[in-house]
């Protein structure tokens, strides 16, 4: 599938260079639906999370398992958050149990806030195999609400994340992407389980958002 998605940026990017050089960049949008590995770390280069990450991009969900494996931990990250309800679910499948929070900041980075900056578009290759390099846009914008920045990248073709910043005042976090597919195998994973019907909201501070997931 990416291999696709890679033949046809070419034959495309040549028949929109013209019109593109053109016009004002704005904000590209995501796919309807991606998934691959999400990694997240510290500026300070403290390992935070590592999975998989499934988005849909119409409706607004997300989906992150972290990788059992990945640390030395005592509890795994398995998250579904519905953006456009503002809904949070923490879900616990060994123990088939479930909380769920209101979130109250709706804003992440796996799609481009609308009034964000277009910064530059560079060419990523490897100095010995440059027929294998990658051409990304990066944007960058403010989150006002959270007293935070941000900083973006994307595929210029797909609009498929490949990194990403977060700089608050609570933290400053980094984000990876890794083998992005622009399909999601498993539809099902945005629905939440049986056993969170029924689960009443615990209380969630007021500027409670995406971002607050990933913490030392």
């Amino acid at each position: 599938m990416m291999h696709t998605v890679k033949l046809l940026c070419v034959v495309f990017s040549c028949l929109y260079a013209v019109a593109w050089a053109s016009s004002q960049r704005k904000p590209c949008h995501s796919p309807p639906l991606t998934s691959g590995t999400m990694k997240v770390v510290s500026t300070g280069g403290h390992d935070l999370a590592s999975g998989e990450f499934s988005y849909d991009s119409k409706a607004d969900k997300f989906r992150f398992v972290e990788d059992t494996t990945h640390a030395n931990k005592t509890s795994y990250m398995d998250v579904l958050i519905h953006f456009e309800e503002g809904t949070l679910y923490e879900i616990d499948s060994k123990n088939e149990s479930c909380k769920k929070e209101t979130l109250q900041f709706r804003k992440h980075l796996m799609e481009i806030p609308p009034d964000a900056t277009h910064e530059s578009e560079i060419y990523m290759a490897s100095p010995s195999i440059t027929e294998q390099g990658l051409r990304v846009r990066v944007w960058h914008g403010k989150l006002p609400e959270l007293h935070a920045h941000y900083s973006l990248s994307t595929t210029s073709c797909g609009c498929l994340p490949v990194s990403g910043s977060y700089y608050g005042e609570k933290k400053d976090l980094l984000f990876s992407f890794f083998g992005v597919e622009p399909e999601v195998d498993d539809p099902q994973a945005f629905v939440p389980p049986a056993y969170c019907e029924g689960v009443a909201f615990e209380e969630a501070p007021d500027d409670h958002s995406f971002f607050d997931l990933f913490h030392d």
